[in-house]
């Protein structure tokens, strides 16, 4: 009996020291991976083997597969001296080079032997570059300060404001900017807390919409002080739940309706699915449930996170304008359940579009004209413009 005792005692000890230091490592993990001020990677990934009539063929820096030359729908791609988009795959040749149809933008043609960068946002980074659209750059006053916008002027009373999404930049909402500017609605860009070169948030972290909300509404306020008579936001990723925030602490306010692409609102979620796609160092084997749990009690302790405030989703009751949402079935990053958790929980008010084979904010991507056409019947239902 003693020695059953000992056996359990060791294994007791072994399971705390595993889920003790696994739990402080993987809580780490979760700080550097998504709480971490830090702009995205944005390193030259692939080099240009051939250059047809409207074509363009591609190979990975490093040799490696890489998904995005693959990719369903348009990307965008940029060189040294010009930029282009991607659109159907001509063909896969031997030693990974994909040939796809380029459609040149502005610059010159890449040549053979070029690097250029793969763009998701699909479009070159400002308004005039991308549309050939005017545009000011302002500031509005934040309660940390001063934060830079991208200002399109329109006859219309109405203002869609966009909010991008973690690490990304203004340039993430050009997909939509070109299209909403031909309704002729006036458009606000923003950056926020934590943006390259923005005031940083007092904790040093990203918060996922806790204190964000708090420059949406200073956002807001710039546009009513603009003339707006009624706002409309639209939040990439992250961004929906800083949206999604500021829909529920402000539910009084000038905005009319809410559109959400991809959105990371149930922050547990999205944690939770990253480590299912992660393994344990130096053994092959996925993270345990029980260790997944214990980091995120750690980071909860460490970082101050609290996980049911950024749980966006269970406060669905809370919301009261209507949403529509676009959400890629493939996509990796955040998942696809939230949203149909958002819209069964308000079905009355959530407009949910599923887009089979797109990626992580990639909905207008794989069907630009069907993904504006639904933004342009939802503008017009809400607004009466």
């Amino acid at each position: 009996m003693r020695r059953w005792r000992s056996i359990l005692l060791v294994l007791v000890v072994l399971a705390l020291v595993f889920h003790g230091g696994g739990g402080w490592y993987f809580a780490d993990e979760i700080r550097e991976d998504a709480l971490t001020v830090r702009p995205a990677d944005d390193d030259s990934d692939v080099v240009v083997t051939e250059v047809g009539p409207g074509s363009v063929g591609l190979r990975v820096v490093d040799g490696e597969e890489d998904p995005d030359l693959t990719d369903p729908g348009v990307i965008g791609l940029s060189w040294d001296t010009g930029y282009g988009q991607l659109l159907d795959i001509e063909s896969n040749n031997p030693g990974g080079s994909v040939v796809r149809r380029l459609v040149r933008i502005e610059g010159d043609l890449p040549a053979v032997g070029d690097i250029a960068d793969l763009d998701g946002f699909a479009f070159p980074p400002d308004p005039s570059r991308a549309f050939g659209l005017s545009f000011n750059e302002v500031t509005y006053p934040s309660p940390l300060g001063d934060m830079a916008a991208w200002e399109i002027l329109a006859s219309s009373r109405t203002w869609v404001i966009h909010v991008h999404g973690l690490r990304a930049s203004r340039a993430e909402a050009l997909r939509l900017v070109g299209p909403i500017a031909s309704a002729r609605y006036a458009q606000l860009v923003i950056t926020y807390r934590n943006d390259d070169g923005q005031p940083q948030d007092p904790s040093g972290f990203y918060r996922y919409g806790e204190t964000e909300w708090e420059d949406i509404a200073a956002a807001v306020d710039y546009v009513v002080g603009r003339g707006a008579e009624k706002v409309v936001l639209v939040g990439y990723s992250t961004g929906a739940a800083h949206v999604l925030s500021y829909l529920y602490q402000t539910p009084d306010s000038l905005v009319v309706a809410a559109i959400l692409d991809a959105p990371n609102i149930d922050f547990e979620a999205t944690v939770d699915l990253g480590a299912s796609q992660r393994r344990l160092p130096y053994v092959p084997l996925p993270l345990p449930d029980t260790l997944v749990w214990t980091a995120k009690r750690l980071a909860s302790v460490r970082f101050g996170l609290d996980w049911a405030k950024l749980d966006y989703v269970s406060r669905a009751s809370e919301l009261n304008q209507p949403v529509l949402v676009f959400h890629g079935s493939d996509d990796e990053t955040v998942p696809f359940s939230i949203s149909r958790e958002l819209a069964a929980a308000r079905p009355t008010l959530v407009r949910f579009v599923v887009v089979t084979g797109a990626g992580h904010v990639r909905s207008w991507n794989v069907g630009p004209d069907a993904y504006e056409r639904r933004v342009e019947e939802f503008l017009n239902e809400v607004t009466g413009d």
